[in-house]
């Protein structure tokens, strides 16, 4: 059964002033969470150079390791390694596990959201997208382009929260705890 060692969760890049907020949720969790960061305005800053398909798709993802260490900021331990915590809340640096086995096409269609969903895969556990609205997987404007494509192919159990409305994420939290039992 997904989420039965743990979650991962994507904090989204637009919640950078919210940040704080949102890991103290996370950390009152009872499940292991790996954070996978967005790109957020580090990615913001690549898509306006307009580099080509596969500089933009690295500058991205170190785009996400900038964000992950600022997420650290708040007192979490980051990692390079493809694994959920034994317990408590730690932040995946993802950029040395994807030069490693490039599982993605190399296009802004594949996004934060995308990496998140491919390692919830790898690791069988459940995903939770920390977004700044509410919304589901059936929205285009919430989730990149290729989400759905490769949603189709995993089995995993995706759920959304509103980074920006107070206990969305720890409600999303129960509901995956809850599927553990």
């Amino acid at each position: 059964m997904y989420g039965m060692q743990g979650v991962v969760v994507k904090i989204g890049g637009s919640l950078i002033d919210t940040a704080g907020g949102v890991l103290k949720e996370l950390a009152e969790s009872k499940i292991p969470v790996l954070i996978i960061p967005g790109g957020g305005v580090f990615a913001d800053s690549v898509r306006a150079a307009e580099l080509d398909d596969d500089a933009s798709h690295w500058q991205a993802i170190s785009s996400m390791n900038r964000y992950g260490r600022f997420l650290s900021t708040f007192g979490f331990p980051v990692t390079e390694s493809l694994a959920l915590p034994k317990a408590g809340v730690s932040i995946l640096l993802p950029e040395k596990i994807l030069r490693r086995c490039d599982p993605l096409p190399h296009s802004w269609d594949v996004t934060s959201d995308s990496i998140a969903l491919w390692a919830a895969g790898e690791l069988s556990a459940s995903l939770l997208l920390i977004k700044s609205r509410e919304g589901d997987a059936s929205d285009t404007e919430l989730v990149d382009a290729y989400f759905p494509h490769l949603q189709a192919s995993l089995d995993v159990s995706v759920r959304f929260a509103n980074g920006r409305a107070e206990g969305s994420v720890s409600r999303q939290l129960s509901a995956v705890e809850a599927t553990r039992l």
